[in-house]
């Protein structure tokens, strides 16, 4: 299992070091951490990551689907109640980003037929 993880690192490295940096440092880190101490938690992130993706794989084929859903990663999360409320969460300002877009649009779409509408008369 070791070599599946090293493997894996060299595939993509450094792919989230310029956030682990970022958040390192607004969490109180100095403004340019060691880059070992970047690689570490870049490591600890990654692997994370690879375990959710294959947790919320494995109950997609329990269910016998090929495609995994966000309720797989979910049901993943069911015993962090942190990281699955902030999962909520975000779906639910999903769906209003999305519903005051829709509104947005077709109020805009309606104001723009009136323009051309009293253009033509």
């Amino acid at each position: 299992m070791a070599t599946e993880g090293i493997s894996r690192k060299r595939k993509r490295p450094n792919l989230f070091t310029n956030d682990v940096r970022a958040l390192m440092y607004a969490f109180g880190d100095v403004p340019n951490p060691e880059r070992e101490s970047v690689a570490v938690l870049e490591d600890i992130l990654t692997d994370y990551i690879v375990d959710m993706c294959h947790e919320a794989a494995r109950m997609a084929r329990t269910t016998n689907r090929n495609k995994v859903k966000v309720d797989d990663f979910k049901f993943a999360l069911r015993r962090d109640y942190r990281k699955l409320g902030r999962v909520e969460e975000l779906q639910r300002l999903s769906k209003e980003i999305h519903e005051a877009r829709k509104t947005f649009d077709d109020s805009e779409g309606k104001s723009l037929s009136k323009s051309h509408g009293d253009k033509d008369k």
